[in-house]
């Protein structure tokens, strides 16, 4: 019995060591000469980079103005450029400046089935447009539900193409 006691402390000492051994996975052979190496070096292939502008959602007036803004649907983008007729510009009483938008640019006040409202916030600013000119404003899509308004906002702009 006395002659078998040395085969556990071998036993568990090994356990450890087996175990280990099969997390070991083999290193990769580089078949690199030590010429390529220097070539591959200076021609390295450059990191992809990724660009950090938004992916704007292309859509009308129109199609702004019919989404249900209760209902989330393909058309819909957190991110789109509008494009239309100044017919207004207006410094707002919390300091944005409020530009509307009508399809049409002889549309008189805020027709809410034809225009919309983009804001202009003092963070972002941006170039007043004149009144009558086309534009496409570029930004967050929000729906205004206060009391007195119920239109479609893109606010805050984010870049105005003239």
């Amino acid at each position: 019995m006395i002659k078998y006691l040395w085969i556990l402390p071998c036993a568990l000492l090994a356990i450890p060591a087996l175990c280990a051994g099969q997390d070991v996975q083999p290193k990769p052979v580089s078949k690199r000469s030590s010429t390529s190496s220097t070539k591959s070096a200076s021609s390295a292939p450059k990191p992809v980079e990724q660009s950090t502008k938004s992916a704007y959602a292309e859509l009308t007036i129109g199609e702004l103005i019919a989404e249900d803004p209760n209902r989330w649907s393909e058309k819909m983008s957190a991110h789109a450029a509008v494009g239309g007729f100044v017919t207004q510009v207006a410094k707002g009483t919390d300091g944005d400046t409020d530009i509307r938008i009508c399809e049409n640019p002889k549309i008189e006040g805020m027709d809410r089935a034809r225009c919309i409202l983009a804001k202009c916030i003092s963070k972002i600013p941006c170039d007043v447009p004149q009144v009558g000119k086309p534009i496409t404003v570029k930004g967050i899509t929000r729906y205004d539900a206060k009391v007195g308004t119920h239109w479609w906002e893109i606010h805050p702009v984010e870049e105005i193409e003239k």
